[in-house]
């Protein structure tokens, strides 16, 4: 998300004017109104600034985010229904070399919340680790290329960590003010962790925002490997899993900026001209991209290379998400290179 200081988040927009009678309901795993709109009362500078502290919270507390994400997805929620396809990753076009040389990465992620836990911030620390505990025995059982090692935050000493997030596979340490706000922090680093393949090039965040993040990443413009992988993973880990997903909203997670597919699918890609020039936002805004930092959300773009992903993530199916993007990143280029 990106914070704007002029405008109200969705959460001031849409919060319920009878707040007193609401925050007297209460989901199964005592979530209030108050835990999902804790952060933006906090952060009035927050865009967004709604939580779900379990996946009840969509739909005891619709009248509060059922227009949040109509307005952040532009997705008719009456009509919504959850379609889910990933498509087949051998149709997708390679980009001309010249475009290709300006693509340093391609990184496409799914989010996912375990079925019968809360979100983070209602996870209590005994919860938070029998969840880990749960999640790295499902990852004992992935094999072939997608085998690999878990290693518990808690195990790692800071030169490790320090190292991996450098190399962009391992997420910054507990730095985000807004997910502070949320609860999202809440007993950090304990039950968080990391798995990784031999080749780093697979990899799965455990209790970081999400409960799960499963991530194919590779250097260069490979999209076509990058989204093989990721569907295969994804197959291997509902077999030994089950993920929420709701019939309307698709898989459930912490943000609702991420329901939906809770894909994310980007490139770090260098295009200064057209930084310079104005345009990336631009052109970013008619293809329905996200451009940030290459060290993730709120930060600054460095030498001329941006984070460029889809923003939308609902109401469209994975495939058609993947193919939108790539068309969206071919447009920047041409505008760069032209």
């Amino acid at each position: 998300m990106s914070h704007g200081a002029k405008k109200a988040s969705l959460t001031e927009k849409y919060l319920p004017k009878d707040l007193w009678a609401w925050l007297r309901v209460k989901t199964s795993f005592g979530t209030t109104i108050y835990d999902c709109a804790k952060s933006a009362l906090e952060h009035p500078d927050s865009n967004v600034g709604a939580y779900a502290p379990d996946p009840e919270a969509y739909d005891t507390f619709k009248d509060f985010f059922y227009p949040i994400i109509a307005e952040y997805h532009k997705v008719d929620v009456e009509t919504l229904k959850s379609i889910h396809d990933l498509g087949d990753a051998s149709n997708l076009e390679d980009l001309p070399q010249n475009m290709a040389d300006q693509i340093v990465s391609t990184r496409v992620r799914v989010g996912r919340t375990v079925k019968g836990f809360p979100m983070a911030s209602k996870l209590t620390k005994d919860t938070r680790l029998e969840l880990e505990s749960r999640i790295k025995e499902a990852l004992s059982k992935l094999d072939g290329d997608l085998a690999g090692t878990y290693k518990s935050l808690t195990e790692m000493s800071q030169a490790e960590k320090d190292a991996l997030i450098e190399e962009h596979i391992l997420y910054n340490d507990a730095e985000d003010k807004y997910l502070a706000s949320a609860g999202g922090y809440d007993d950090w680093p304990v039950g968080r962790g990391i798995f990784m393949n031999k080749d780093k090039n697979f990899i799965v965040w455990v209790n970081e925002e999400d409960h799960i993040r499963i991530i194919s990443m590779q250097k260069g413009a490979s999209l076509k490997q990058v989204w093989g992988r990721l569907v295969k993973a994804i197959h291997a880990m509902e077999t030994v899993l089950e993920f929420v997903r709701h019939d309307k909203f698709g898989y459930l997670t912490f943000c609702p900026t991420n329901i939906g597919t809770g894909l994310r699918a980007s490139v770090h890609v260098k295009v200064p001209k057209t930084a310079e020039s104005g345009k990336l936002n631009e052109i970013c805004q008619s293809m329905d991209l996200q451009p940030r930092g290459v060290h993730g959300e709120h930060t600054e773009s460095v030498g001329g290379v941006y984070d460029i992903s889809n923003k939308i993530r609902i109401g469209r199916t994975e495939w058609d998400l993947i193919n939108t993007m790539w068309i969206g990143v071919k447009k920047l280029l041409e505008n760069e290179l032209a």
